[in-house]
């Protein structure tokens, strides 16, 4: 197992603001990291809760920072 680098997992958290929904090979991609650290980073981020998988696929998933979204949503409301 991957020991995420905390540079890592702020860089990824600063990506989720400005791209919510988000794929491992954009995570690969934005941060220059192998694909070994990316699912071990959105696996962490998954357990903590803070990323959703919502593609329902077993490849080729996609992710939501859905609290981010949430609170959007509840601006746009009032």
């Amino acid at each position: 197992m991957v020991k995420i680098s905390s540079i890592y997992a702020v860089g990824f958290l600063n990506l989720l603001f400005s791209k919510p929904i988000i794929t491992s090979e954009k995570l690969i991609k934005e941060l220059k990291v192998s694909k070994e650290t990316a699912n071990q980073i959105i696996k962490k981020f998954e357990k903590l809760k803070i990323l959703k998988e919502i593609s329902g696929k077993k490849r080729y998933k996609k992710y939501i920072f859905s609290e981010y979204i949430n609170i959007i949503k509840r601006g746009i409301e009032l």
